[in-house]
């Protein structure tokens, strides 16, 4: 053989590896999510004691959290996920906490904080697949998160959460090893 058929077969298996990675790297995309919903009594407490502000926050950080967790999965095709918040705490004072009881201090005042949530995987009909509950709460104040940010253990319940859900996904989806 000629030395550029060589090349010819090296550039056709390069183009053929590329495709393949892409493909894997497609399907290996992290899970979005497709509804972050409040149970009502959640929506009250936000409007009447931590601020409605919060609802983006903490659709914002249960967005992120189950991004992390099912990047690098492979996933099937049409999955989605759906979140429902059944209940959440502060683990210190929101801004909103703040502004109606000046006593609070935004350092020195901790609750005990966290979060219940649930979540459904929906395949491309619309069927539940796969459901997940996970909730966290410390037993006390003082073994909560040392982080000062007001949902510090509704975070690390969000990320406990997540990496059920993930876990969740790669059940069900096909046994193609992740990308990464």
């Amino acid at each position: 053989m000629l030395p550029c058929q060589f090349r010819l077969r090296d550039a056709g298996r390069s183009v053929l590896v590329a495709g393949l990675a892409l493909a894997a790297a497609l399907t290996a995309a992290a899970l979005p999510v497709s509804t972050v919903d409040f149970a009502p009594a959640v929506i009250a407490n936000l409007r009447d004691h931590y601020g409605m502000d919060q609802t983006a926050v903490l659709r914002s950080a249960i967005e992120t959290a189950v991004s992390r967790a099912t990047e690098g999965v492979a996933v099937s095709p049409g999955l989605s996920i759906s979140v429902t918040v059944w209940d959440i705490a502060p683990s210190h004072p929101t801004r909103r906490q703040l502004a109606d009881d000046p006593a609070l201090d935004v350092t020195r005042t901790r609750f005990i904080g966290g979060a219940d949530l649930g979540g459904d995987v929906r395949d491309a009909q619309g069927q539940v697949v796969a459901s997940v509950m996970s909730r966290y709460y410390p037993l006390t104040v003082g073994k909560g998160s040392a982080s000062l940010d007001p949902w510090a253990d509704a975070r690390l319940a969000i990320d406990q959460f997540a990496v059920k859900l993930a876990a969740a996904v790669r059940r069900i989806s096909p046994s193609a090893s992740p990308a990464g």
